[in-house]
Parts: C-alpha cells; sequence; structure tokens
C-alpha cells in the first residue's frame, strides 16, 4: 500500500531539540519518546512525521500550556539546516524571504507557504499540507512563526514590529506570553494564518550573503524537496483525504480538485501507484472496520451503518472479503472471547 501522510520523512533534528530542552529527566525523556518508537537519536537521521506528530502530543500531555513558545527559541540556525543556511545567505531579504516560502515543506512537510506581494506588504500565508486538529496546528504554527522571525530579524538587525501576523485558532489561555514572544501584533480567530511584512524591508542586504553557500544550500533543498513532490506525497494526501472526509466517502473528482489536478491525471498516478481509488477507499473501510469492531460499544449494525453499509448483508460479505469470516466472528476473533 502507498505510504499514509505520517510516513512522509522530516529531520530529527526538532525531535531531538524537545528531547535535549524537555526530557531533562530520564522520567521525562521516557514520557517525551513514548510511542515514537524512536530509541536512538542520531543527528543527520530522519524520522517520519507521524513519530513527530506523536512526540508533539506526548509533549502537549506532559508540558505545561505554551511549551511551543519556548521550544521555538530553542533552535540556532544549524537546527533549521539548508533551509536557513540559504535564508541567512541569501543576497538579500527579498531572496531569503523567496526559499523560506519555496522550501518550508523540507524541514515541516505539513506546511506549505504561499508568498502574496503588493505595494505595502509581501505577505505569507500558511497552508496546511496535511489535516491537522487544534493540539497539533497551535504549536506547530507557533515554531514555524517564531522561526521565520528568527531568521528575518537576523537580516533587518532589530524586532520586526511593523509585521502583522493572523493565527486561525481562537486566542489561547496563555496568549498573555505572545508579546514577550511574537515582536509584532497578533490577531486570532482570522480566516487564513499569515505573516505580513513591510515590502520596504525586502531589499535590505542580508550580513551573512554568501553566493556559494546559497547555492550550494538551494542545491540541497531542491534535492529534498523533490522526494516531498512525488508519487509517495500524492498517494498520502488522497489516503489522509480519504481517511478525513466529514462528509461520507469522497469522490475521486472532489479529491483531485482539492489536490488542483485532474481526475485523469490523479487516476493516472494513483495506478502507477500500483493501485486504483477504489481500493483506497476499501482499504481505509476495512480499517475503520477492524478499529470498530474492537469497540464492544458499537454494535454490528452500527459498524456497518457508519461505513456506509445501510444493509447489514451487504457488510457482512464485505467482512467476509476483508477478514475471511462474518463480522461478529471477526469481532470475537480480536477480542479474543
Amino acid at each position: 500500500m502507498p505510504k499514509s501522510a505520517d510516513m512522509l520523512p522530516m529531520p530529527i533534528a526538532y525531535f531531538q531539540l524537545m528531547l535535549r530542552e524537555f526530557g531533562k529527566t530520564p522520567a521525562l525523556e521516557a514520557a517525551l519518546r513514548e510511542g515514537t518508537g524512536v530509541a536512538v537519536v542520531d543527528p543527520g537521521e530522519e524520522i517520519t512525521v507521524g513519530q513527530q506528530f506523536r512526540q508533539l502530543r506526548n509533549a502537549n500531555r506532559i508540558l505545561p500550556s505554551g511549551w511551543a513558545l519556548y521550544a521555538a527559541a530553542l533552535p540556532d540556525a544549524a537546527a533549521h539546516g539548508p533551509l536557513a543556511f540559504a535564508a541567512l545567505s541569501a543576497p538579500t531579504l527579498a531572496d531569503s524571504v523567496a526559499v523560506i516560502t519555496r522550501f518550508v515543506q523540507v524541514r515541516t512537510p505539513y506546511f506549505r507557504l504561499e508568498a502574496r506581494r503588493d505595494s505595502r506588504w509581501l505577505t505569507l500565508r500558511v497552508k496546511e499540507r496535511v489535516e491537522l486538529v487544534d493540539a497539533e496546528r497551535v504549536p506547530l504554527l507557533e515554531v514555524l512563526i517564531l522561526s521565520i522571525q528568527s531568521l528575518v530579524e537576523r537580516v533587518i538587525g532589530r524586532p520586526m514590529r511593523e509585521a502583522t501576523l493572523d493565527l486561525v485558532y481562537p486566542r489561547p489561555t496563555y496568549a498573555d506570553l505572545y508579546p514577550c514572544h511574537f515582536h509584532m501584533p497578533v490577531r486570532f480567530d482570522a480566516d487564513h494564518a499569515a505573516l505580513a511584512l513591510p515590502a520596504s524591508w525586502l531589499p535590505l542586504t542580508c550580513p551573512l550573503s554568501d553566493p556559494s553557500m546559497y547555492e550550494a544550500s538551494v542545491r540541497k533543498l531542491e534535492s529534498l524537496a523533490r522526494r516531498l513532490e512525488g508519487d509517495d506525497y500524492l498517494m498520502a494526501r488522497v489516503e489522509q483525504m480519504i481517511a478525513t472526509s466529514r462528509d461520507g466517502v469522497p469522490s475521486l473528482a472532489e479529491v483531485a480538485e482539492r489536490l488542483q489536478v485532474s481526475s485523469r491525471t490523479l487516476g493516472r498516478r494513483i495506478q502507477r501507484a500500483g493501485t486504483t481509488f477504489g481500493d483506497l477507499l476499501d482499504g481505509n473501510r476495512r480499517e475503520r472496520a477492524e478499529a470498530l469492531l474492537r469497540d464492544r460499544n458499537f454494535s454490528i449494525a452500527e459498524v456497518g451503518y457508519s461505513l456506509g453499509y445501510g444493509d447489514s448483508a451487504n457488510f457482512a460479505r464485505a467482512c467476509r472479503r476483508w477478514f475471511g469470516m462474518a463480522p461478529r466472528e471477526y469481532r470475537r476473533h480480536l477480542l479474543g472471547t
């Protein structure tokens, strides 16, 4: 089967920083590692988005509210790898912001940036590449924006107070801490997450401008980005959209529209990955059926109905095809009863 979004690769640097700064005792370190499957942290290695998200959820459980505000202040430029090297060695701030916009997904595969410029502002709108809930969205956005703020301020040489920041989530309980970390006005409950920079800053020369470093870093980023734009990533998005659809089973046309490709192109690329859209839908139903059959709170009829089978006989036939046995029998097998 194709990769799920959780299997997309990302650098281990942020996982490592979390352990170093918040795992000060063996118990805290173990709590941050719990369920991640990451036993050893070797610099330069990669983990998956799923492993990073599990650590994030662990942090939400054991750390005080607002922990991400302090986490964002921890990384130096090296933690952001070639993205930071390219941004800091670029000729001008305009080039620096352009490289951040183009390649941010290399370091954070769950986000991308869209730049819009007019005579007064360059606005960086944050787009989610995978579906996030607020418990994930809030700390990830905080870290992203504060990291961009740090890179921009290295170029302008002072706090970026003339910038503005819109965030899509409600004002958090710890919002009184925001002025200590974000150097610009912040608006909550916005339609889009967006950071607006004065256009007058863009011609500023980067103090660490280095053409050789810049070109080498951009080449490295281009190589890393190619992996995330191939069929594996597209298939991950398709699977993720099917799994999180709130309005029943999505059609191929609906998924294609969200991915901004034609239905024909999407179908061809799914086929190239060795499966079909119908098989992906069927596989998702199978996974959901197994999870629901493990839960005694749902009757067999309720499980079938939640999967879209109005007729219990059709659900029974699907279970025999998936599991080789009827749903009630398979539930007994799962529960060992």
